[in-house]
Parts: C-alpha cells; structure tokens; sequence
C-alpha cells in the first residue's frame, strides 16, 4: 500500500494515469469551490504536511519496478499541487525516472503566475488548467 501514489486509473484524455497526491492527509487548496467534490475547508496558500520528495519518488520507483509504465504519471493533490513547496525539484526527480511516461499536472492555475511555479510547470510535459 502507497501514501503518496494512486492507481493507476484510466483516464479518457491521457491514457492509464499513475497519480501522486502531494496532500493525501486532508485538503491543501487556496480556493474553496462550491462545486468541488472534495470536503468543505478554509482556503490556504499551502500544504500544511508536504511529503519528501525522496519518500514520493521511492514510491514511484517500486511501482515502476512491479508493474508497466503507464501513460502518463499524473501530480495532483487534495487541493492544489502547485501549492507544494518543492515542485521543481519534484518535477526534476520524475523526470529522470519516468521513462516513456508523460508528465501530467493537474492545477487550478492561480499560482501560474508565481516564478517558482512557472518554472517547474515547464518541465512537465502536459499541464492542464481548470476552474
């Protein structure tokens, strides 16, 4: 049983998706959308318990070992993923592991406009903002 990774599930867009949940212990979002299927909580600018990015790349790495690569690794979170403090070097790490893998993020863009952010959503290879 992972903490950090889910799945994979199949995803009509992008193929099978092994997902990394950068706040799988509670909602980690600076919005609070009505819509939202996640529990109602009090908007934040970050993840109150951000894993290691080496605990998250363990995990990565043993699922690649024991299973196909899938389509697309997918980095989402309990909220917003680019809330997380060390997304560059996240990003950096998978791709070195990733093989023929895509990169996915999954973010509401209101922090694309952050230059750490910015930096680290180029080096992903597809990067899909929505409300």
């Amino acid at each position: 049983m992972y903490k950090y990774i889910f799945g994979p599930v199949l995803s009509r867009r992008f193929g099978l998706s092994l997902g990394i949940d950068l706040s799988p212990d509670e909602k980690s979002c600076n919005f609070d959308c009505l819509y939202c299927e996640l529990e109602k909580a009090k908007p934040i600018d970050y993840i109150k318990h951000p894993p290691k990015v080496e605990d998250i790349i363990n995990e990565v790495k043993d699922y690649l070992l024991k299973n196909q690569y899938p389509d697309v690794i997918t980095v989402t979170a309990n909220g917003e993923p680019t809330l997380y403090e060390d997304l560059n070097n996240l990003i950096e790490q998978l791709n070195k592991i990733k093989n023929s893998s895509k990169t996915l993020i999954l973010s509401n863009g209101s922090t694309i406009n952050n230059a750490s952010v910015k930096e680290a959503l180029k080096k992903f290879d597809i990067v899909k903002l929505s409300l």
